[in-house]
């Protein structure tokens, strides 16, 4: 195959990046200082545009240099300005597949498309920056098919090697419009607003004196109680209005599909983004709450496996719909996920675990006591309460950790505030630890922990558990041999 290039639209789509990334600088130059003739600004403002300028020129050179092709079961990405260098990934290597549209690659029915492997060198994902929507789908069915053929070899059974291009999906979950509202009180996207209105008020200030002016707009309110209650009540709706619209535009068309082989993940109104992850690359779950969504009900499902990140500012979208009603959390997980069966953990820690947890030095207290009393000394009593709520706090801790080894599968459970979930298959565990600090030998016990494959990997523990059932645990997991060599 001829190697491919990327869509042109990806100069014009970086370029608009770098100007988003600049523009305090833009804003400080050409509209704080427009008429400002000093040498400084004179000299920022032709720094920044044979910056722009070269920058421009850098992007066309790495466009141009930028090609893929798929061959010989690999991708291969050639890129490099001065030094050629070639990334090959594997397609069997491939965990999840992920699609970036933002508004301008719409428009043209681009998108960006984002392979995801468990290495975590630089080579471990291939990234198509703007290809054409049916390049994305040609790729993920390259990958697919690769996959099924692959498989069907390893069984020697002809049969397996025609399959349909496309597999049914099942729709598992759609927020309704009562979710979207629910969402945006629980996610607190209102708050996003005072930092805005602060960083506007800051910019218009320096060229309106608008101190002056909200002084004499602030005595007019408080002069009545009832023009303070209308401002209040406004700026309570146009707060509440701003959270409704910012989570309708990153949950309005939020879907979660499968089927017989993958999860589908689509999220996104303007800027749409999906993943598509194999059902048996996931290598674990992990269940939270926070106090409010406790409180309230609801839970956060994360799927644990590769890295999913297609740039620093991009959420992970292997998080499931993060305001799920708790009663329909395990269901759901069950419907995605037949294997990973959540039961209650009914295994506590031991007694002593407690008088180990009690005797650890709080070192969070001494270093807020010694700030508070050299800070604020008529504070004292501010340390007392510290402590309590610390020892509290440990003690809760203790009384709800729980943890369960059945057959293939570990959970552990920690509740507080608010709570943590997290089961794994022993399959997928691809190290385990037991490790004892000197206070825990005094006591026999000993910490666990499990390393999953991904990117970053992936560490639970639970801490003080019996030193007979860290031996058991370890017991566990050699069992894991035995089950690798009768799948390979």
């Amino acid at each position: 195959m001829t190697p491919i290039q990327m869509h042109p639209l990806k100069i014009v789509y970086s370029i608009i990046k770098t100007l988003k990334n600049s523009l305090f600088f833009i804003i400080y130059l050409f509209v704080l200082n427009f008429k400002d003739e000093s040498t400084f600004i004179v000299f920022g403002k032709f720094a920044f545009a044979a910056f722009l300028v070269l920058r421009f020129i850098y992007l066309i050179i790495e466009w141009w240099k930028t090609k893929y092709v798929i061959k010989e079961g690999s991708i291969h990405l050639y890129r490099g300005l001065f030094t050629k260098r070639t990334i090959n990934v594997p397609l069997d290597q491939v965990q999840n597949v992920q699609w970036h549209s933002p508004p301008i690659y719409r428009l043209f029915h681009l998108t960006y498309l984002s392979l995801e492997t468990s290495t975590t060198n630089e080579e471990g994902s291939i990234k198509f920056e703007a290809i054409k929507e049916k390049e994305a789908e040609w790729i993920e069915q390259q990958l697919n098919d690769y996959k099924e053929k692959r498989f069907a070899s390893e069984q020697r059974d002809e049969s397996l090697k025609d399959y349909p291009e496309e597999k049914e999906r099942t729709v598992h979950f759609s927020p309704t419009r009562k979710d979207v509202l629910k969402a945006s009180f629980l996610s607190l996207s209102f708050v996003a607003l005072i930092p805005i209105l602060g960083s506007v008020y800051q910019e218009f200030n320096h060229v309106m004196n608008l101190e002056q002016k909200l002084h004499g707009f602030l005595a007019f309110l408080t002069s009545s109680w009832l023009f303070m209650a209308a401002a209040i009540t406004l700026l309570v709706l146009i707060a509440a209005a701003f959270g409704i619209i910012r989570t309708f535009l990153k949950y309005g068309k939020y879907e979660i599909a499968s089927d017989p082989e993958r999860i589908f993940i689509h999220s996104g109104v303007l800027n749409e983004r999906a993943l598509s992850i194999r059902k048996e690359n996931v290598q674990a779950i992990q269940v939270t709450q926070s106090f409010l969504k406790r409180l309230l009900g609801f839970a956060e499902v994360k799927l644990i496996s590769a890295e999913n990140k297609i740039d620093d500012q991009t959420e992970e979208i292997s998080t499931l719909y993060p305001f799920i009603p708790i009663e329909r959390t395990y269901s759901l997980i069950e419907e995605l996920l037949p294997d990973f069966k959540i039961q209650p953990a009914a295994n506590k820690l031991p007694r002593v675990a407690l008088i180990v947890r009690l005797l650890r030095i709080p070192w969070l207290w001494i270093i807020a006591t010694g700030l508070l009393l050299w800070l604020k000394p008529e504070w004292w009593y501010g340390s007392i309460i510290l402590f309590v709520l610390t020892y509290m706090q440990r003690i809760f801790h203790y009384q709800n950790t729980r943890f369960l080894m059945n057959n293939g599968l570990i959970q552990f459970e920690v509740k507080g505030l608010g709570t943590k979930l997290f089961i794994t298959d022993r399959k997928k565990i691809v190290e385990a630890e037991v490790e004892q600090s000197l206070l825990q030998k005094k006591f026999s016990l000993a910490t666990i922990s499990t390393i999953n494959r991904t990117k970053p990997i992936h560490l639970e523990h639970i801490q003080d558990i019996s030193t007979e059932t860290s031996r058991r645990f370890l017991r566990w997991y050699q069992e894991r041999a035995n089950e690798v060599k009768t799948e390979s």
